[in-house]
């Protein structure tokens, strides 16, 4: 083995010989008229090399697959390839399980971008594709920062956005339903309230029970007190007129008030020895 490496460095110093091998080569005067034109071609030679954006050691060097190129340092201009036909320009292609392309800069902000895709002619600029489930993901240092701008104001087809200026959708009221609280009033449903000027009343006749009503639903009597109840509507700010349709004793009134226990009720009370109905009005 260690054979052939020698083998191998011999052919390889005679195929590519140093400048000193070359000189060594010639005589005298010969080598010293080659020192002066290699010189006189390096000097006219360098602007050319810088002038087409390159150190002058790799200008004009074809590009090595699995190396750095350039060898050393980096171009001082920028590399361009160009193509004139109906595909693709380049094209770069991975066989293996890796990636194919990998762009980093070190652009400050306001820069130019990594990456810039330009099509002079109106069609589009990029297009992503994969076989895979999720197309991509679009990463900043701030999670707080926008994933992207855009100047467009046309509809993005296809595009499903969770969040509408910080706020999930589920946040948002649909159009064509009712909120969930449209029935409330400072947390009070509508048959809470009466409206104002509304006139309320109830035939009450012994049973008890309610002859003619408006607005009344029920009546109980406990004892000499009868409470009638106005449904849900809230009537505790309300006055209230309670008129006997039998005979009350002379020394003894009815007595009318609103409910303790609740807002939507009025108590009459009668005298003990009341046995007939009355008329009871509530206005709001």
């Amino acid at each position: 083995m260690q054979r052939l490496i020698s083998k191998a460095r011999a052919e390889h110093r005679w195929a590519y010989p140093s400048p000193r091998r070359l000189l060594g080569a010639l005589r005298p005067g010969r080598r010293r008229t080659v020192v002066l034109s290699g010189a006189l071609v390096a000097v006219a030679a360098a602007p050319v090399a810088f002038a087409y954006g390159g150190f002058a050691n790799a200008g004009g060097q074809p590009v090595r697959g699995g190396v750095k190129n350039p060898p050393y340092g980096g171009y001082y201009g920028t590399t361009q390839i160009w193509a004139n036909n109906a595909s693709w320009g380049t094209r770069q292609s991975n066989l293996g399980t890796g990636g194919s392309a990998i762009y980093g800069c070190r652009s400050p902000i306001g820069g130019s971008p990594c990456l810039d895709a330009d099509n002079l002619k109106g069609g589009t600029a990029f297009s992503f594709i994969t076989t895979g489930l999720t197309g991509g993901s679009i990463l900043v240092g701030n999670a707080n920062g926008a994933p992207f701008t855009t100047n467009g104001h046309g509809m993005a087809t296809g595009l499903n956005a969770n969040f509408l200026q910080g706020k999930q959708a589920s946040e948002f009221q649909l159009s064509n339903q009712p909120a969930a609280n449209a029935n409330e009033l400072g947390g009070q449903p509508a048959s809470s309230y009466v409206t104002t000027g509304l006139l309320l009343f109830a035939d009450v006749i012994p049973g008890p029970k309610i002859q003619g009503t408006r607005g009344a639903t029920s009546v109980s009597q406990t004892g000499s007190a009868y409470t009638v109840v106005f449904g849900a509507v809230n009537i505790s700010k309300c006055s209230y007129t309670v008129s006997p349709q039998g005979t009350v004793p002379t020394s003894e009134q009815i007595a009318v008030a609103s409910s303790a226990t609740s807002t939507s009720a009025v108590i009459v009370s009668t005298p003990s020895a009341f046995n007939g109905g009355f008329d009871l009005q509530v206005v709001c």
